[in-house]
This record gives C-alpha cells, sequence and structure tokens, in this order.
C-alpha cells in the first residue's frame, strides 16, 4: 500500500460519505432487497398450500395432546386470503434473507475503512448461516415447547362439576333422572376396535378409532371416511384453545424473525471489537449488563412462559461468550 493509500485510509474526512449519499445508499439497499423479497414471494406461491401444513404441524401436535380442538378459527370471511398471502411472506422472506443480509451489511461496509469492510466480507456468510440456524432451531425445538406450554396451562384448568342439586333442578325445569343402574341394559355395549392407523380398505360402515389421531371414524360410501374428534373425559378443559389461523402465523414471523436476529449475536459482538468500537475489555468489564440487556431482550421477543424465554436467552448469552471469546484472539483488524 503506498503512503497516499496509507494517508487515505487513516484520514476519516477522505473516506467519510455525507448524509445524502448515505440515504441513497441506504434507498438502493432496500430497493434491491424489496426486489429480492417479491421475486422469493413468487416462487412460493404455488407451493404455499403446503408450506402451511408444514407450519401448522407442531400446533395440532400439541393440541391433539392436550386434547383440544385440532383447527383453527377464521374469523373473517377474507382471512383464508390473508393467510395465503401471510404464508407466501413468511417463506419468501426466509428465502430472500440470505441476500437481504448482504444488502445490510453491504450498508454498513459503505461507511467503513478498507480493512473493517474486509471484516464484513468475511462475517456476511457466518451471518447466513447463523440466522438459518435461528430459524430452525425456533422451529424444531422453541415453537414445539412454547405452544405445549401455553396450550397445557389452558388445559390445567378443569373443567368443573356441573351436576345441578335438588334446588337448582327446581329453578332449571329439569325432571330427575333415574340412576342408570336402575336400567337394565338391553343389550351389551358396542366394542369399537382401537387402531394406530387407519385400515387400508375398511368396508362401507366400517366404525374405528384413530389413537393417533384422536378421532372416531365412519367409512361412508364412495371412499370417503368421516370423523369427530373425541376427548378424555378426565382431561376436559375449561378453556378450549383454538387459535386464529392469521395470529397463529403472525406469531411465528415474529418468532422466526426473533431468533434469525437474535443469533446474529456473536458477529455483533466480533464487529464492535474488531472495529475498535467496543474493545473486548470494556465487554468483560459489562458483561453482567450485557447478559441483563440479554435477558430482558428475550422476555420482550420471547412468548410470555419461562421455557420460550430460556430457550431464547440462553442460546444468546452462549452466542455472546462465543463472541467475545473469538473477538479477544485479536485485538485489532487485519
Amino acid at each position: 500500500m503506498s503512503p497516499s493509500e496509507k494517508n487515505a485510509e487513516s484520514d476519516p474526512n477522505t473516506t467519510r460519505m455525507s448524509i445524502g449519499e448515505h440515504l441513497d445508499e441506504l434507498r438502493r439497499c432496500i430497493a434491491r432487497s424489496l426486489i429480492a423479497l417479491v421475486l422469493a414471494c413468487v416462487l412460493c406461491i404455488w407451493p404455499a398450500k403446503f408450506l402451511l401444513k408444514m407450519l401448522a404441524r407442531p400446533v395440532i401436535m400439541v393440541l391433539r395432546e392436550h386434547g383440544q380442538p385440532d383447527s383453527f378459527l377464521a374469523t373473517h370471511p377474507v382471512e383464508n386470503i390473508l393467510v395465503y398471502i401471510k404464508v407466501v411472506l413468511i417463506f419468501g422472506l426466509i428465502i430472500s434473507a440470505p441476500y437481504i443480509i448482504y444488502q445490510l451489511w453491504n450498508f454498513v461496509a459503505v461507511g467503513l475503512y478498507r480493512r473493517e469492510k474486509a471484516w464484513v466480507s468475511r462475517l456476511l456468510l457466518p451471518s447466513v448461516g447463523l440466522f438459518v440456524t435461528g430459524v430452525a432451531f425456533m422451529y424444531l425445538f422453541v415453537l414445539v415447547a412454547s405452544l405445549n406450554f401455553l396450550v397445557w396451562f389452558s388445559s390445567w384448568l378443569p373443567l368443573p362439576e356441573a351436576n345441578p342439586n335438588v334446588i337448582e333442578r327446581a329453578l332449571l325445569g329439569q325432571k330427575k333422572v333415574e340412576p342408570a343402574e336402575s336400567r337394565p341394559l338391553e343389550s351389551e355395549p358396542v366394542v369399537v376396535p382401537l387402531l394406530d392407523v387407519d385400515p387400508e380398505s375398511p368396508p362401507p360402515g366400517a366404525v374405528w378409532v384413530n389413537l393417533s389421531d384422536r378421532k372416531l371414524k365412519v367409512q361412508g360410501a364412495e371412499e370417503h371416511t368421516y370423523s369427530v374428534q373425541i376427548l378424555r373425559d378426565d382431561r376436559r378443559a375449561l378453556v378450549t384453545t383454538h387459535f386464529k389461523i392469521g395470529e397463529y402465523l403472525s406469531f411465528m414471523l415474529v418468532m422466526m424473525i426473533a431468533f434469525g436476529v437474535a443469533f446474529q449475536t456473536p458477529l455483533v459482538v466480533i464487529f464492535l471489537a474488531r472495529a475498535g468500537i467496543v474493545p473486548v475489555a470494556t465487554f468483560r468489564k459489562y458483561r453482567k449488563v450485557v447478559i441483563f440487556v440479554i435477558v430482558v431482550t428475550a422476555g420482550i421477543l420471547a412468548p410470555p412462559d419461562l421455557i420460550s424465554h430460556l430457550l431464547l436467552s440462553g442460546p444468546m448469552i452462549v452466542l455472546f461468550e462465543i463472541g467475545l471469546l473469538l473477538a479477544g484472539r485479536r485485538k485489532k483488524l487485519g
């Protein structure tokens, strides 16, 4: 590097951009990111139906496990169309996220020195990988654990006994019902088969209980099967959990972004330390403050339950320590 180049790099006035230039660069980055998002959304239009099944699978499993209706609610005439659009947007964002992250880092790199820009280039690929890892971690572990707790809590509230006494029966106009023991059974009760999977070719009129789906099924004509969900009497809850499909997808989108961004923690630490903005010694000195900020941030981003909070704050703290360890290996950029 020639002396003039060294001086240009060490002099901030020679590399400093005006506010207007920064705004123009920001506008270009946003425009390119939006174009990438639109193109990714176009690719997701056709498979959106199958992608929605993938998003709904965790909550369906949890609802069945706790004896709740395994379907969603749509309370607006056009909500299903909006749901389709939201699914396309979610997966379009996932697909275009690497390019959007690339544009974000490029915008940051514009105002940096040459050696700092080199570090931005090095952090780009790990940034994309950590974002994808955060989304996968949320879907595979956090989502099921969080939904399981939230649905369990509603199922934990038991349905009270509501057998009326003499006075209540009189007020309700009910007649006294003879105990079942006083009425002899005319025949033995019907025994319905309990199966883990549906039979391959049941004849019309066949009845069985699918234990996996927790449904009573009847084989109709023309190979159509009819079913109704069955609930355990001892686990009937006071409150029925019935999610709105639009709100559930919004919940998924927020969780996806939260975990994808949270997993960028080590790269942020490395960049700030290597760029000299926040020295490693400062991070170590105020480690407790940083951990406190992480815990508070996780409490804001995660659902309001302890499991989700721990599953977000725990990895963020670990990733912060990893970033601090890597940043401490070399104090200067290069």
